[in-house]
């Protein structure tokens, strides 16, 4: 009895250290000019306000960096589910020197945070002339999200039986077929679960785009957000009813893909 009411108690504290930055963002959101710094501070809003958010939506450049952000997160996700899903299969399917090596060397590049690779990366762009471009700051998002891509996938890959596809070509099919209408289907969850890592990660990412974006119009939302900062004063409200609106897209992404997101975790455990 003694440690279930112990668990519960670490349960619940751990919820209300995930929640209460949330329920502080949302409350601070809700709040107008002269409730943000009372003493002491009020919790829940006498008299909720949308202002706030109206005046979010209304920024002249808060859309575009929407989308921005849409632009840039899709199309890395796109491209990352491609390389690794082919990545992944040639790692659990074939046979060819220095596979091992590889996989570790893929390992390995976990292990530097993303703000030791930011100035190698910043050198490899700039010789490509990519720049203050999107196409440069997707490549600086998929020398980063990779290698994660490939290692999640494999590790759902090595679930699907190697005597589907065998048996898939005893029928007629070629090995390419095989893969696209065997191996991709049984993937799903796997894709679904790493498709939504990669979009968390460049969505919300704030480092590269700041550094590869200097042209304000090419800015990203992690970016775009700081212009609810001013020299002299922040527009708390403002800035944090910005926040909760860059979060829809991934509270909706999870929603479409949480059956998938789910079994995907739970099958991608078995193995590894």
């Amino acid at each position: 009895m003694g440690s279930r009411i112990l668990f519960t108690a670490g349960i619940l504290l751990l919820l209300f250290f995930t929640l209460f930055p949330f329920m502080q963002m949302l409350s601070t959101s809700l709040k107008s000019s002269d409730q943000l710094f009372t003493v002491p501070p009020v919790w829940i809003p006498k008299h909720a306000t949308l202002s706030n958010f109206a005046a979010a939506m209304q920024h002249q450049q808060f859309v575009h960096y929407f989308m921005n952000s849409l632009l840039v997160s899709v199309v890395t996700c796109i491209l990352v589910i491609i390389v690794s899903v082919l990545a992944a299969y040639s790692f659990t399917r074939l046979e060819f020197p220095g596979r091992k090596f590889f996989m570790n060397v893929i390992l390995v590049s976990q292990m530097f945070c993303i703000s030791a690779v930011v100035i190698p990366l910043y050198k490899i762009v700039s010789a490509l002339g990519l720049l203050n471009s999107f196409p440069g700051l997707i490549l600086a998002y998929m020398a980063f999200t990779v290698p994660v891509a490939v290692w999640l996938l494999r590790s759902f890959m090595l679930n699907i039986p190697v005597d589907m596809e065998e048996s898939a070509m005893m029928e007629g099919a070629s090995k390419l077929q095989a893969f696209i209408k065997v191996v991709v289907p049984l993937l799903r969850p796997g894709i679904g679960a790493t498709a939504a890592y990669v979009f968390l990660m460049t969505w919300q990412e704030f480092l590269f785009s700041l550094v590869f974006m200097t042209d304000p119009s090419k800015r990203t939302l992690p970016i775009g957000i700081m212009d609810f900062k001013g020299q002299y004063e922040t527009n708390w409200g403002t800035m944090m009813a910005a926040s909760i609106l860059i979060s829809i897209p991934v509270f909706v992404l999870f929603l479409i893909i949480q059956r998938q997101l789910i079994s995907g975790l739970t099958e991608g455990a078995t193995k590894g």
